[in-house]
């Protein structure tokens, strides 16, 4: 199987060990398209501090041996080749996209595909994934345009999580996918208001697009201090939002943001974290205590968030072709890592293997 594997900060094109064998449960996809996560651009810059701080924290979906070869790669869409006993809902086929996990049959671990050293990411030709987390794509969806439903549901999720009400508004600190997702959660949800914060006059022009009231650049402005100013001019629509709270949502992952947003939201607001860094960070507790500040970093109920997101995909009210700023071969993959990691032109780069037709 030809792939794209990571070792020792260099990606290499080849030939890698086919995958496990479709286990009781599983099924079999020939890849069409894959995203290129944030996490896997933490697996780049440090795979051994990714893996470090995943198994010091107990979480053995992204454990793995930094330093063995492995196939990044999990915001999948293909096709089903192969079928598992006991899988049903799907027939060889089928255009497909969904979670990537997979349960190691020896061991009853699951793994997300491409932080494991067995289960191959979707930077090459085949994975092998749990069926329970596969959803069909529906026929007028394109299979690379699938592929967003899995960063793009993060922000679904997160919003359900939050609570947030129709009497709420959203701060949406980072444009990225993720964070772009959150956007449109939060108008769907009903939000009064949402301010989207990026540095980046692309992904700010396409926080609008998905549908923020108002975008600011941080550099320029601080976010909070244009609410402020927003309920100090007496603004009807922040006015109307007087008996709700601010949401913070924090999808940029950058350094120090929340000791920042502990000392600057509002009394009685609450902070959303979506996307975490791997470096140590410290914040001074008893400030989010004096101000009443709730900080949530993924726990909470929350309910068909992927396939909400899928749906919102088919329907074009999201702009999948707008979030889509690069298209590559398993080749361009180094150079693709490169180009994120100075993410003032892109979004989200689409990796094609080219074995699975859209």
């Amino acid at each position: 199987m030809r792939a794209v594997r990571f070792l020792d900060g260099e990606f290499t094109v080849g030939d890698v060990p086919d995958l496990p064998e479709t286990g009781p449960g599983q099924v079999r996809i020939a890849v069409a398209a894959c995203g290129i996560c944030g996490s896997d651009l933490s697996v780049s810059k440090d795979a051994c501090r990714f893996v470090d701080v995943a198994q010091a924290g107990g979480y053995p979906l992204a454990s793995f041996d930094a330093e063995r070869p492995v196939v990044l790669g999990h915001e999948y869409a293909g096709v089903i080749t192969e079928l598992g006993t006991g899988v049903t809902d799907f027939a060889v086929g089928d255009r497909v996209a969904g979670i990537g996990l997979a349960t190691d049959a020896t061991t009853g671990i699951p793994t997300i595909i491409g932080y494991s050293n067995t289960y191959h990411g979707a930077f090459g030709e085949a994975i092998v994934v749990d069926a329970f987390w596969v959803r069909k794509v529906p026929d007028d969806l394109r299979l690379d345009h699938a592929t967003l439903a899995e960063p793009l549901h993060v922000g679904e999720m997160h919003v359900q999580q939050s609570g947030l009400t129709a009497a709420d508004s959203a701060l949406v600190i980072g444009c990225g996918t993720i964070g772009l997702g959150a956007v449109v959660a939060a108008k769907s949800a009903g939000a009064k208001m949402v301010i989207a914060s990026e540095p980046s006059p692309r992904r700010r022009e396409l926080a609008a697009r998905m549908g923020a009231d108002i975008v600011v650049d941080p550099t320029e402005r601080n976010p909070i201090e244009v609410w402020n100013a927003l309920i100090a001019d007496g603004n009807s629509v922040v006015g109307a939002a007087a008996n709700g709270i601010l949401i913070a949502y924090e999808c940029s992952g950058r350094a120090g943001i929340l000791n920042e947003l502990t000392h600057q939201m509002p009394f009685n607001s609450r902070i959303q974290v979506l996307a975490a860094g791997f470096t140590a960070e410290s914040i001074t507790p008893v400030v989010p205590q004096f101000r009443r500040i709730a900080i949530n970093f993924g726990h909470g109920s929350y309910q068909d968030a992927y396939d909400i997101t899928l749906r919102r995909l088919a329907a074009g009210s999201i702009d999948a072709e707008a979030i889509i700023t690069g298209r590559v071969d398993l080749d361009g993959v180094a150079d693709a890592f490169t180009a994120l990691r100075t993410p003032q032109e892109h979004v989200k780069i689409i990796v094609r293997p080219g074995l699975a037709a859209d």
